[in-house]
């Protein structure tokens, strides 16, 4: 990447860079960092970046980094803390002779007491993982446990240092590149085209099993089924139980496994044990695939699943308030997602998510309403999903979502400037992250924070006192935000973002030619400023209009208050009343939702003596509304006690995501035992409303 900024005449584009050298963006922020830590090493200005045209290489560093090339550097490859303690558990776990703290001064370039400092975090990392680090005066330190905890473990370690599509740089290490070299410790010795072959043996496995596995996923096997060929090789074997080995024989997978593994042992002249076959059939049955031409394997398991699936999209239908489309070709879909991860979670095999982080903050929604809906696949396996599977789950249902023509929010970078301390800083992010969805806060600064911050990488700045020298759009906020400031802050925010331009202006234009026609216009350049401010913000902010908050749509019109309903009929049709009045809904989608509770039972009680009514837009739908009825004598929604219903919501969504902030809220409530039992026991809308505000 250096050489590529050094050779080049101009600015280069992060899109470029990431084309050229066929990397993530993520590889291109770190191999950044890394890259600017070395340039301060050797005392080079760091490489700049300005966010309209991309990086640039100072001249001063371009004229000295011939004179560096000419002079040796042992060092030219700074660790982080955490890659230390990733490098260093490797080598733990690796190691095939004594190893004592001066070969890991050695190997990490550092001082003996921070390898002694890493050492007691490593302790604490590998006791998490059943695993634990000993010390022999003889024999050095070494790591003791079961051998599947300790490639679990490496494979782990593994993926932190060479990501999730830089796998290949660990077989081609440049020796001058600084970086610690355990590729002969943890690979068995190839000859040259040997990983392309390991490659194909694994792809050639997706024929016989008649899958398509994901790129990513044959990543992952090439580099753990090397790993695990050099562990066999020192005879460190992995044990199968008897009754588990039995049923991986009768599996297709097993099948498959086993011509790898004879592959690999023609390859390294390693005779492969059973158990590894079966080992190896493990990760075959484990691994994500974009498609299967059959489901195989266990028929009892099979059913397991697809009850599973049925039970996981009714959750997220009634959580989410939502009727996926195509719904049996959905279903399908997820069975092809839940099987591999049953038996990841069957046999132990975590599987990292590198989408994670983008999942959790750009469709918090989404996510927290899969984790909800996760509960029947949990109760299968028998234990809670981690986020990275949760997040593999949201984003199957978040594609689902896409499918009816929804799009996600164009989004915003902004910071933050507070001078009321901590506690402050974190109430307002809190506020503004609610109010603007399409929003991401990514620093909260204090004042003297500020003086140091790059103003470049946002967008704008919310700050609680003026700033007069910012580059960029400065909105002054109060720590606390009544609902007159946010209402004014949504316009602030839409006066800064938008950037008009040649299609808009013809639009705006062939606009007011229309108004000319049929209306006397009064003020026409404040017209035309409205018109524009309306076609440059609308779009880009319009996610922010159809996500609003659970309190900006349950307001004290739309709740009633009642003694009893006659039956469960007439208390939908009651809390309905209020939507239907302010002409949010047609009297269809009452009866629409009145429908389908005939014909599919209680479903839409969603929590202890709470339900949820809701129908299909297209039921007669006209505008996003929530309502509520609270009884004082429970409704029957069956015989069952636990379907006696005191508050009856009822949600009119207009597709399939504006309502889903405002929903998201509601979970978060209705999740506290506290929260149900104050909303039951309320005796005026006030009362309601109060509990709303402050929220669980």
């Amino acid at each position: 990447m250096l050489t590529l900024l050094h050779e080049a005449a101009d600015y280069v584009s992060l899109e470029e860079l990431m084309q050229k050298l066929g990397i993530s963006r993520r590889t291109v922020y770190y191999d950044m960092e890394k890259i600017n830590d070395w340039l301060k090493a050797v005392q080079l200005p760091s490489v700049q970046y300005v966010r309209t045209a991309g990086y640039y290489l100072p001249e001063e560093s371009r004229a000295g980094l011939p004179k560096l090339s000419e002079k040796p550097h042992a060092q030219q490859y700074y660790l982080s803390p955490r890659e230390r303690l990733a490098w260093m558990s490797l080598y733990l776990l690796s190691a095939e002779s004594p190893l004592f703290v001066h070969h890991l001064t050695e190997l990490l370039q550092v001082s003996r007491g921070t390898v002694l400092k890493d050492l007691n975090m490593v302790r604490s990392e590998m006791k998490s993982v059943k695993l634990k680090v000993t010390y022999d005066r003889k024999r050095g330190y070494g790591v003791h446990g079961e051998e599947r905890d300790k490639r679990k473990t490496l494979s782990h370690y593994f993926g932190q240092i060479f990501g999730h599509a830089g796998w290949e740089q660990a077989f081609n290490l440049n020796p001058e590149s600084g970086i610690p070299d355990l590729a002969p410790l943890l690979f068995p010795p190839m000859e040259e085209g040997g990983l392309e072959q390991v490659y194909r043996l694994i792809s050639d496995s997706e024929i016989t099993l008649g899958v398509d596995l994901t790129d990513e996923m044959l990543f992952h096997l090439t580099a753990r089924f090397l790993l695990y060929v050099r562990r066999i090789q020192t005879a460190q074997w992995v044990s199968i139980d008897d009754d588990e080995r039995s049923v991986l024989r009768r599996m297709p997978e097993y099948e498959a496994a086993a011509r790898i593994a004879e592959g690999l042992g023609q390859m390294f002249g390693v005779s492969v044990p059973d158990d590894e076959v079966c080992y190896f059939a493990m990760h075959l049955l484990g691994a994500r695939v974009n498609r299967m031409e059959q489901m195989t394997g266990s028929e009892e398991v099979l059913k397991q699943l697809r009850n599973v699936t049925t039970e996981m999209t009714d959750h997220f239908q009634r959580y989410a308030c939502v009727f996926l489309p195509n719904r049996e070709a959905m279903e399908e879909n997820l069975l092809v997602h839940l099987k591999p991860a049953y038996y990841r979670i069957l046999y132990g095999l975590s599987l990292e998510n590198p989408l994670l982080e983008n999942i959790r903050s750009k469709y918090g929604e989404v996510f927290e309403l899969t984790r909800r809906s996760a509960a029947p696949f949990e109760q299968l396996v028998g234990r809670k999903l981690d986020d990275h599977e949760i997040g593999y789950l949201a984003m199957h249902f978040g594609g689902w979502l896409r499918r009816e023509n929804t799009k996600p929010a164009v989004r915003r970078q902004a910071a933050i400037v507070c001078v009321n301390g901590i506690s402050a800083s974190r109430m307002l992010k809190s506020q503004l992250e609610n109010l603007f969805s399409a929003v991401d806060i990514t620093a909260v600064l204090s004042l003297r924070d500020y003086e140091s911050f790059r103003e470049e990488d946002v967008d704008f700045i919310f700050s609680t006192v003026p700033l007069p020298d910012s580059k960029v759009p400065v909105l002054l906020v109060n720590p606390i935000l009544s609902d007159k400031d946010k209402e004014h802050l949504l316009n602030q925010i839409n006066m800064v973002s938008g950037r008009k331009s040649r299609t808009q202006s013809n639009t705006v234009q062939a606009l007011l030619d229309i108004v000319h026609k049929y209306a006397a216009v009064r003020d026409e350049a404040g017209l035309t400023e409205e018109l524009n401010r309306y076609m440059s913000f609308g779009k880009a902010w319009l996610s922010e209009a159809r996500k609003p908050s659970l309190t900006d749509l349950l307001t004290g019109q739309m709740i009633r208050m009642k003694r009893e309903a006659a039956d469960w009929r007439s208390a939908i049709r009651e809390a309905s009343e209020p939507l239907l009045k302010d002409g949010r809904i047609e009297e269809a989608y009452i009866e629409a939702m009145i429908s389908k509770v005939e014909a599919l039972g209680p479903y839409i009680v969603v929590a202890p003596g709470i339900a949820i009514a809701h129908g299909k837009p297209q039921d007669g739908v006209r505008r996003l509304g929530i309502s509520l009825l609270r009884l004082e004598q429970p409704v029957a929604f069956s015989e069952e006690a636990r379907h006696q219903v005191q508050i009856i919501l009822v949600l009119a969504a207009i597709d399939g995501e504006s309502h889903l902030k405002a929903l998201s809220e509601l979970t978060l409530l209705l999740r506290e035992k506290e929260n149900l039992i104050r909303l039951k026991e309320a005796r005026t809308k006030e009362q309601i409303l109060q509990q709303l505000q402050t929220g669980p």
